[in-house]
């Protein structure tokens, strides 16, 4: 998919666990999935006016064709987990583009 010689990275999806009618989680339903020749491109970092001690930081993961994502889930990139901050998308069948957000603070 990219190049090789170091350019990619292995992240994680973390798929939250079911919920029964209640909207309780269900024990045992989360999975993880490690995605391969992934791609990490920080973005902007922005402190909320609100609360000036709280900062979002925004990302792009590109990943293989086919990485299955939704908005609900979460991605590990580097030890961080990120949340999913958007639709991902498909680019003509060549690469996953995730958008994710990670706030701290």
């Amino acid at each position: 998919m990219f190049a090789a010689g170091g350019d990619t990275e292995p992240v994680v999806i973390v798929h939250p666990p079911a919920t029964d009618v209640f909207g309780d989680p269900i024990p045992g339903t989360g999975t993880e999935t490690v995605v391969p020749d992934c791609l990490f491109a920080p973005g902007a970092t922005r402190e909320l006016e609100v609360n000036a001690n709280t900062v979002q930081a925004d990302a792009t993961v590109f990943a293989p064709p086919g990485t299955r994502v939704d908005a609900h889930d979460q991605v590990r990139i580097r030890g961080l987990l990120y949340e999913v901050a958007g639709t991902p998308r498909e680019w003509l069948n060549t690469v996953t583009e995730i958008p994710v957000r990670r706030t701290t603070g």
